[in-house]
């Protein structure tokens, strides 16, 4: 196969995959994310239900298809960043270079997913799973900088601040451009940058000074 055919089918492939996320948030906020079938999101994206499965393997990952599209690459850009490379700088850089382009496909996804969450108790359990595995991400990358395990307490301070720091700017903002006919999460990206780089810098000399 030749480059240009691979790269053919690759974004065809992307497409497909684009498609079944969007139909399914659709349908999930149009008639409730329990009433919906796999069957049905198939069908409105014009794919073999058994071809579902070859992008995800059940509704849940479509739900949460940003999530772990930002833990992905939270892996690749923080806890793989290059050596001599602080976390600290990294998460800044991951938060305003990498995340805009990774979210940018999602947009509606972004703003429809909350409310579909917080109506079932399964994903809202969920939630906190993949939030959960985000901030051990983040701990991990830290207890580099600290030479300690991830379980040490300052790399554990660090991740929470981050996490946390994320989580308060997200419902800020969204509290108020939830219901935009433009939703533009841009804006959010900026804040979300700058709000944990300033939270970052003011704790870390406190951190570093614990006397554990």
């Amino acid at each position: 196969m030749t480059v240009a055919a691979t790269g053919l089918r690759q974004r065809k492939k992307e497409r497909t995959r684009q498609t079944i996320v969007d139909v399914a948030i659709r349908l999930f906020a149009e008639q409730g994310y329990t009433e919906t079938t796999l069957v049905q999101i198939a069908e409105e994206a014009e794919i073999a239900t058994s071809t579902f499965f070859n992008y995800f393997a059940s509704k849940v990952d479509i739900v949460f298809v940003t999530y772990d599209a930002v833990l992905e690459s939270a892996r690749q850009r923080v806890l793989a960043r290059p050596g001599g490379e602080s976390a600290t700088d990294a998460v800044a850089a991951w938060l305003g270079e990498d995340l805009p382009r990774i979210e940018a496909p999602y947009g509606k996804a972004i703003q429809e997913v909350p409310t579909i969450i917080e109506a079932v108790p399964e994903l809202v359990t969920e939630a906190r799973l993949r939030t959960a595995l985000l901030e051990d991400v983040l701990a991990e990358a830290f207890a580099r900088d600290f030479d300690e395990p991830p379980h040490g307490v300052r790399a554990r301070v660090m991740a929470a601040i981050v996490n946390s720091e994320m989580t308060l700017v997200w419902n800020a903002w969204y509290a108020q451009h939830s219901s935009d006919v433009d939703f533009d999460p841009s804006e959010l990206f900026v804040l979300k940058a700058e709000s944990v780089k300033h939270a970052l810098a003011a704790a870390l000399p406190i951190v570093v000074a614990l006397d554990l």
